[in-house]
């Protein structure tokens, strides 16, 4: 059996606190484990930076980009360029 290819999904979120934990728990109970998961947080004024700490600091696999307000598709390019896996899958 060939080892499972190594995925990077990457999330922009901009003030979504009420949902995070929600989006965030759908991509850790995954049956898929082996990929890293890139959250770029595009300038967020609710409380979405302490609750992505808190899960980066719980899940080795998180990695938090904090980036001034600069929209979806700029979000969106920060993750792809940091982004590791040989697969990418956006959430």
């Amino acid at each position: 059996m060939s080892k499972s290819p190594f995925v990077s999904v990457i999330m922009p979120v901009y003030n979504c606190a009420q949902y995070l934990r929600e989006a965030i728990e759908s991509i850790l109970n995954q049956t898929f484990q082996d990929f890293e998961f890139i959250i770029i947080n595009d300038g967020s004024t609710d409380n979405t930076p302490e609750i992505l700490r808190e899960y980066a600091k719980k899940d080795s696999r998180i990695r938090v980009i904090n980036q001034p307000n600069s929209g979806i598709v700029t979000a969106l390019n920060r993750g792809l360029k940091e982004a590791k896996g040989e697969w990418i899958f956006r959430m």
